[in-house]
């Protein structure tokens, strides 16, 4: 970790040697960015009663970043969610209606920012890493939310970069961006509002990231890292872009294996008219020794040989999880009007402790109704899986977000 930090604040140095003396003719200032949603989740009709109800929270950010030179900054985003288990996605509100249940704030991210030129920024902090897109801008209300709590590689401390690899007005502009990292468990992972600590399974974070709560990436050192491609700005293809990335997490205390990602997003927009276009968008993500092949143990049942009772034997093994997360659908936009269709995949292949394929499918419609708010309002049809009487069931929902976004 020491000679990773050195390592940072070596690349960082010219960067903040320039802060010390801005550009000529520039202000150092502070710029923000919202992005908050206020979500509902009526469910109508469930297997399990205790999924029927309403449940109301928030989920979004506020960034903002300090910006010294006119290419040295320090930014920082402040992330709002509920943090029980499932309540992101509408959870268990009992038959009832629950209001910003469990919810929480926390950094997202603190991190400084150098652009030593127009094609390289180099990053060094608390971020999210490079993986996937869909967690960050699915269209719809409940996609971008359902894959962020999948795959969106959060509280990963260490160094960044991005760097423009290659640009032609036919052949497109095409960024490639990587990041080594480890979870971080510093007093930036802290949770404010709702904390709880280590290790309730009713809520998915804690008061504090600890070496005890274990997972993949959590092994206090700088051994985890992602590398991304992305591409667009296709005078070939105009309106197509693309994603490519590949994630390696060892394993924490609770892990046996090192955990594999694969990610590969593609979307494309097709300009009808002025005021009509459709957006069709596809991204998988693949997890191989999902979770870091946690350690688990199972009964056996079996018979005595001298008594011919029943007898249970305890066997510690771990979980082979091959987890593939998959999301297909298209926004129609008229005017102000749009429209989203989206289907969502979520399949485990375990060894043991079989999970059901969970199936989404949600549709909404929206339009901004006042200068940066906007109104989507939909259904969504699940079948999801029961967790304590197993196999699968079947939800309606109702779904609204009313979100605030600017400047």
């Amino acid at each position: 970790m020491r000679a990773l930090l050195l390592a940072a604040t070596a690349a960082l140095l010219p960067g903040i040697a320039a802060a010390q003396a801005p550009a000529t003719g520039f202000t150092p200032h502070v710029s923000t960015e919202i992005d908050i949603g206020f979500y509902g989740v009526g469910t109508t009709s469930a297997t399990d009663r205790a999924r029927g109800g309403t449940s109301v929270y928030s989920f979004g950010e506020i960034a903002a970043g300090l910006h010294l030179t006119p290419n040295f900054s320090l930014q920082g985003v402040l992330t709002f969610e509920p943090i029980g288990e499932g309540d992101s996605t509408g959870g268990s509100p009992g038959g009832s209606t629950t209001f910003f249940r469990r919810q929480s704030a926390f950094l997202e991210a603190l991190y400084a920012e150098w652009k030593p030129d127009a094609d390289t920024t180099l990053q060094a902090g608390r971020f999210v890493a490079p993986f996937g897109r869909g967690h960050h801008d699915f269209p719809g209300i409940l996609a971008s939310v359902r894959a962020h709590e999948v795959y969106a590689i959060t509280d990963s401390l260490g160094l960044a970069a991005t760097r423009t690899a290659f640009v032609d007005p036919w052949w497109g502009e095409h960024d490639i961006s990587a990041a080594v990292f480890t979870l971080d468990r510093t007093f930036l992972s802290s949770t404010l509002m709702t904390r709880r600590s280590c290790c309730d399974e009713r809520y998915e974070r804690f008061n504090r990231n600890t070496r005890q709560q274990g997972g993949p990436g959590n092994t206090g050192q700088f051994d985890n890292a992602t590398i991304a491609l992305d591409g667009d700005r296709f005078g070939l293809l105009p309106g197509f872009s693309y994603h490519l990335g590949v994630l390696t997490r060892g394993a924490g205390d609770d892990g046996t294996a090192r955990e594999w990602g694969y990610a590969a997003a593609a979307r494309y927009q097709l300009d009808w008219s002025a005021d009509q276009s459709t957006l069709f968008f596809a991204e998988g993500v693949q997890f191989r020794n999902a979770a870091a092949r946690p350690r688990t143990e199972i009964t056996l049942l079996g018979v005595d040989p001298d008594t011919g009772d029943e007898v249970e034997t305890a066997l510690e093994t771990s979980i082979r999880e091959r987890r593939t997360f998959t999301t297909l659908g298209l926004r129609h936009r008229i005017g102000e009007w749009r429209g989203t269709i989206a289907w969502q995949r979520d399949q485990r292949k375990r060894s043991v402790e079989a999970v059901p394929t969970e199936n989404y499918v949600e549709a909404s419609v929206g339009r901004d109704i006042l200068p940066n708010v906007s109104l989507d309002a939909g259904y969504q049809y699940a079948r999801y899986a029961r967790e304590e009487a197993g196999g699968l069931g079947t939800a309606h929902a109702v779904l609204f977000r009313l979100g605030w976004r600017g400047f």
